[in-house]
């Protein structure tokens, strides 16, 4: 499956809220699987969404932040 990933950051960001979600889940309830590096050009690509890398569980956070 080869999908813009403008496109994609676009419908993950469409699915997050304030309060931090796994970035992993959100990819999973839309059937993507994707690699280290692309979960990062994922998250530079949406706009008005936080990231954190959650050291413990090994997970990327995103959240949505107000202006």
């Amino acid at each position: 499956m080869s999908v813009d990933i403008r496109v994609l950051a676009k419908l993950v960001a469409s699915k997050v809220g304030e309060e931090p979600v796994d970035l992993d889940k959100i990819l999973e309830s839309i059937g993507v699987e994707m690699s280290w590096i692309d979960k990062i050009t994922l998250v530079q690509n949406m706009e008005d969404i936080e990231a954190v890398y959650h050291a413990v569980s090994g997970k990327i956070l995103i959240r949505r932040i107000n202006h």
